[in-house]
């Protein structure tokens, strides 16, 4: 394996790992949110197992689609976190 596919491969690694993480705090607090984020991340969720099936080639392409999986379950997680913050105003 060339230097680059290493390099390619242990960032993909550290950004595979780093959204497994994420999709088990998701899961967290889509347990504890409301419906409309739980409908969300039912659509949410299998593209993740997309990317994370992707992933298992290192390749540019899979570098890219992890990359982009990541940003979606960061943008889904402020989202559940900002409805929360405003359920939690309420009472």
């Amino acid at each position: 394996m060339s230097e680059s596919t290493k390099d390619l491969k242990a960032e993909l690694d550290k950004t595979v790992a780093h959204l497994q993480a994420l999709r088990e705090e998701a899961r967290l607090k889509v347990h504890l949110a409301g419906l409309e984020a739980k409908e969300r991340w039912n659509k949410l969720e299998p593209e993740l197992d997309k990317v994370q099936d992707a992933a298992k080639e290192t390749t540019e392409a899979a570098k890219q689609a992890a990359t982009k999986g990541l940003n979606s379950i960061k943008e889904f997680l402020a989202s559940v976190k900002d409805s929360v913050h405003k359920d939690k105003d309420k009472t």
